[in-house]
């Protein structure tokens, strides 16, 4: 991404995700996780779900995919009973409340630099090399 929008090399990687708004590498595994949790548990396959039912249920610690449900649970701060509450709208939700209000600022004024950048908003006030250099600070500070 950062070459894609020709950011520098050294942009802080926290601000690559949103300023594409994707969600960040950890809550998107964290939410294909829970997805394919859900997916197991509700297979019509009965080895599949009584597998899935017993490794989250009876032995979370003990089975790799009972780890995975309390990490996800853990993660999102509820219990395994509402992991199918586990979508990428809470993901998306709780990541954008972990994320301070200066680093929205300058996100939202990335967002608008690049706009104008690509020729698709309008800064007028600003030539290309000053805009570029208003990217880069935000970017790397």
């Amino acid at each position: 991404m950062r070459r894609i929008l020709s950011l520098s090399y050294n942009t802080q990687s926290r601000l690559i995700s949103p300023v594409c708004d994707f969600l960040p590498v950890r809550e998107e595994l964290i939410c294909r996780c829970a997805s394919f949790i859900m997916k197991c548990l509700n297979s019509c396959n009965s080895v599949v779900h009584s597998v899935s039912h017993n490794g989250i249920y009876g032995m979370r610690m003990h089975s790799t995919i009972g780890a995975n449900v309390q990490f996800c649970c853990n993660y999102y701060g509820m219990s395994p009973n509402d992991i199918p509450y586990a979508s990428k709208r809470l993901a998306s939700t709780v990541f954008w409340n972990s994320v301070i209000a200066p680093d929205l600022d300058k996100i939202n004024l990335i967002k608008e630099l690049l706009s104008a950048k690509f020729h698709k908003g309008q800064i007028s006030l600003f030539c290309e090399s000053e805009v570029d250099f208003m990217i880069w600070f935000l970017c790397t500070s």
